[in-house]
């Protein structure tokens, strides 16, 4: 943060992406931490400890019956798999265990209800705070979101906004969010149609919060300790969600730079197609997305982000079911193209119910082709539910973080064989191989032989090229899409792309910038994957460039 005193002046925060985008609004401050002064008294005779068992006893149904509760709002109005945080945590509030140990801080220790539910859930939730095992870490946010129902049941107490009853507070609606943790509970309790976005002191990317704001496509950064105390009710803030920054009191110019109005009007038109000899098409992660792609008039998708699926099931989802899933897609779609990435976790996507060996440095451990062709079981299920695709379509399979043609080989070897054991048509499967690793780059002609496609990864592209966590605040200044190293790298690929007459694409972040699409024209790459609420932007960009295409 800025050393002024200034408070009216721009303040710059590093935090998290928990979830892309950029938006600009005003602040509301939530807060779920309404127990700070809990209730701490002994129970001196038989009777009044049977009376604080019974409280808790009523308690304990009343929430069991509202996360049901919560649980079947959940999956009408968002998804089955995202209703079944609320459920997991039903069961977690009822595990014997737990349920033994509160009873007996009540039964032994004398203590009231409030206190005991306080020291057990609080010392549980530290405890799986500093476990190694980043699935279980994460769910410490969970015992956390348990305690706090708990109290607000008891004590009648609702959590909610500080500036609740402030004539400049309006509830949250069209205003950003600013919280000490996005908790499944806030976010399924607020018109969420009206939020613009979140912002919080903590939370992993993998909790299970931060997965339904994903789900919902709402910007989210986290990991600004103390933000809670520093902005105010009607402060002007804005998300960068692409880079995980915000801006409290953000000027105009950077507003204008960053957020962009939609459709974006170039000169007196907004170019509703892509300009001849170019290509627009969407990422995304959901059903949803694809609906958003659709809604804008999307090429096709570019990249679908597999991985998604299996993190909000939390489990392995088998053959028939990704392939109902799939072909949702495919179909609504109508015939335009469709990138599926086969399952691309490790780093920063682990796959929780996996249980993954912890490893020292997870960016570069087993991760992308190497979980697959580590994981046969995995591998196999996920390429017969897309080669099924191929009896009523064509799709396009992609394989994330090839690291050379040897990789390649072997990760078609075994796609062939484990399609010609399920029925498929081969003649409309293309596969595809992800540029992210500079070695794979320098092996392009090797792989282009072999695949049909190629992908641009620029956002893990740009981590290994320049030997920067893109998640460290300590390091952020060097992760730089302008820098002249990475263009000489994609104006190579391209090149190579171009003898080999394979089509190339780019589907990280960096195409959806200002000004990059520009600069792609200018290596070659004009098939371009953003996010929907780019696709305008990136199409009036192209149209102004037109010439370059002629």
């Amino acid at each position: 943060m800025s050393d002024s005193s200034d408070s009216r002046k721009q303040h710059r925060f590093k935090g998290l992406t928990i979830n892309s985008g950029t938006v600009n609004g005003k602040v509301c401050l939530y807060s779920a931490e309404r127990h700070k002064a809990i209730p701490q008294y002994s129970l001196p005779t038989e009777s009044s400890v049977e009376q604080e068992l019974k409280r808790f006893d009523e308690v304990l149904v009343q929430c069991s019956l509202e996360l049901n509760r919560i649980a079947s709002d959940v999956s009408e109005k968002i998804g089955r798999t995202e209703a079944e945080i609320f459920l997991a945590q039903k069961h977690i509030m009822n595990d014997p265990k737990l349920l033994a140990s509160l009873r007996k801080e009540v039964v032994e220790a004398r203590k009231n209800i409030e206190w005991a539910i306080s020291d057990v859930l609080s010392n549980y939730e530290e405890k799986f705070a500093n476990l190694d095992n980043q699935y279980l870490r994460e769910r410490s946010s969970d015992i956390g979101e348990i305690r706090r129902r708990l109290l607000s049941r008891i004590s009648n107490k609702k959590i909610g906004f500080i500036c609740e009853g402030q004539s400049n507070c309006i509830q949250g609606e069209n205003r950003i969010i600013v919280a000490e943790e996005l908790t499944p509970d806030m976010v399924v309790n607020m018109n969420l149609e009206r939020v613009l976005g979140f912002v919080t002191e903590r939370g992993g990317i993998t909790s299970h919060a931060a997965i339904l704001a994903r789900a919902l496509g709402i910007p989210a950064v986290s990991g600004i300790p103390g933000i809670m105390d520093i902005v105010h009710c009607g402060d002007q803030m804005l998300i960068d969600g692409d880079n995980g920054d915000i801006f409290v009191n953000p000027d105009l110019q950077l507003i204008a730079s960053l957020v962009p109005v939609e459709p974006v009007q170039s000169e007196a038109v907004c170019v509703l197609g892509s300009p001849a000899g170019t290509e627009v098409l969407a990422n995304a992660s959901t059903i949803e997305d694809v609906k958003s792609a659709l809604g804008v008039g999307s090429d096709g998708i570019g990249l679908f982000r597999t991985e998604i699926l299996f993190i909000k099931a939390d489990r392995l989802l088998n053959e028939e079911e990704q392939y109902s899933y799939y072909r949702q897609i495919v179909r609504l779609m109508r015939g335009k193209p469709v990138t599926f990435r086969m399952l691309d976790v490790g780093g920063d996507k682990p796959l929780p119910f996996l249980r993954m060996r912890k490893e020292s440095n997870p960016y570069l451990g087993w991760r992308g082709a190497r979980f697959l062709l580590g994981s046969p079981e995995f591998f196999s299920l996920q390429i017969k539910a897309l080669g099924r695709l191929s009896t009523e379509a064509n799709i396009k399979i992609l394989f994330p973080m090839v690291i050379d043609a040897a990789q390649q080989k072997e990760l078609l070897e075994f796609s062939h064989k484990a399609l010609s054991e399920t029925e498929c048509d081969m003649s409309r499967i293309e596969f595809g191989a992800m540029f992210e690793v500079p070695s794979a780059f320098l092996q392009a002609s090797q792989i282009f032989d072999l695949v049909d496609f190629g992908s641009i990864g620029s956002n893990d592209l740009i981590q290994y090229l320049f030997a920067i966590d893109r998640t460290n605040e300590l390091v952020s200044q060097d992760y730089n899409p302008d820098h002249p190293v990475l263009w000489d790298m994609l104006k190579m690929l391209s090149e190579s792309a171009q003898k080999a007459a394979k089509p190339l694409s780019i589907c990280g972040e960096m195409a959806g910038r200002e000004g990059m699409p520009k600069k792609l024209l200018d290596v070659g790459i004009r098939s371009m994957s953003v996010a929907p609420r780019l696709i305008s932007r990136v199409r009036n960009e192209l149209a102004r460039y037109a010439g370059v295409l002629a």
